[in-house]
């Protein structure tokens, strides 16, 4: 099934038997059985019933709270994490040289997604302005593994960005998405807008997986441990931000599934409308079920479940 969103003004869910009942505006527009959901994503204007709630939790579905940004505000999961397991994860993660390791592991990867997303762009794009920046990322991938200290290689991973991003206006139809740079938070143009908002679908994902592993998503490698955030969701999204999300956005802006008048701009941020976000909610659930041959006839969610299964699995070792 996937996710169940529930976004707008109006909306609600209610249990009826061993269904979830959606109305919109007290009217029933579809009922589905509770455990064919993965997840239940709810926006600040919607409303959801305590004995879906209670349902959802003795499933271990969990429910989770976003904003106007697709911003996870907070998430209800019934997480079964033990001590002996914190623990372990705490000793590994506190030992510099397994915590080395584990980030050369991650980045690594993530600049080999971002080297490989800009190799598919040869076929289709101009492969000649992509390819002094396609060795460049190769180079960054030697340097990582050469280096002992976290923060030279955030410098490595922080070049390797800026260099992949600089590739963009390369990807993109420029007379339709004005482009400067990537700008996080807040973005100031649509394509940053939509990478920001596929970012914060991408972290839900992860969450979720990292509490179905039992592993506590407080405690990361990477990423700070400092409480201001989740350091172990931060720290696994970098393997996905390249092949599950970038590519995404860069299919919706090519393929005009997305107008430039699908956003609201101010001075202060630039956001996808409404009625767009339930166009990106579609089509993001369609792509996170479609089965690719790449991947082994597995769909996206499958392969963020494996990888972080693997990775929780290493942790035994």
């Amino acid at each position: 099934m996937g996710m169940l969103y529930l976004l707008s003004a109006g909306s609600s869910a209610r249990k009826i038997g061993p269904r979830i009942a959606v109305e919109k505006d007290g009217e029933i527009i579809g009922r589905l059985p509770i455990r064919s959901v993965d997840g239940v994503i709810l926006g600040r204007n919607a409303q959801i019933s305590t004995q879906v709630i209670f349902e959802l939790l003795e499933l271990s579905i969990p429910v989770i709270y976003i904003d106007e940004h697709g911003k996870i505000i907070g998430n209800l999961c019934n997480e079964k994490q033990t001590a002996a397991r914190l623990l372990r994860q705490i000793e590994i993660f506190g030992n510099v040289d397994r915590q080395i390791s584990l980030t050369q592991e991650i980045i690594t990867e993530k600049i080999f997604n971002q080297y490989n997303l800009l190799k598919q762009y040869t076929k289709t794009k101009d492969a000649d302005k992509l390819a002094n920046k396609i060795k460049r990322l190769k180079t960054q991938v030697e340097k990582v593994n050469s280096l002992s200290d976290i923060e030279e290689i955030r410098g490595v991973e922080g070049m390797a960005s800026k260099i992949y991003f600089s590739a963009f206006p390369d990807l993109i139809d420029l007379t339709r998405w004005n482009w400067k740079g990537r700008s996080q938070h807040p973005a100031t143009d649509p394509v940053n807008a939509l990478l920001n908002y596929g970012y914060a679908f991408l972290e839900r994902e992860v969450r979720i997986v990292i509490a179905a592993v039992n592993l506590d998503a407080r405690i990361g490698f990477f990423h700070s441990n400092d409480g201001r955030k989740d350091a172990l969701v931060f720290d696994l999204m970098e393997l996905f931000r390249q092949p599950v999300i970038d590519r995404f956005v860069l299919n919706i802006l090519n393929r005009r599934m997305i107008a430039p008048d699908d956003f609201d701009k101010t001075k202060e941020d630039c956001r996808l409308k409404f009625e767009a976000q339930k166009v990106w909610c579609t089509r993001y659930e369609e792509y996170m079920a479609k089965k690719y041959r790449e991947y082994g006839d597995k769909n996206t969610r499958d392969v963020i479940f494996e990888r972080i299964k693997s990775f929780a699995e290493c942790l035994k070792r």
